[in-house]
């Protein structure tokens, strides 16, 4: 999930960095499985961090 991070300390919004994450996991053979990324929902204030 420090991809997620990345994306959200770079102001792409809570729900999007998590959404643009996921995506980037399908990608990959290693994480594709729903294993690794589908237990991960947005929860909480969705507004971009300040």
């Amino acid at each position: 999930m420090i991809a997620y991070y990345d994306k959200l300390f770079a102001n792409q919004g809570r729900s999007e960095a998590l959404r643009q994450t996921q995506l980037e996991m399908l990608k990959t053979e290693e994480y594709a499985h729903p294993y690794y990324w589908s237990a991960f929902i947005p929860s909480g204030d969705w507004r971009e961090m300040n």
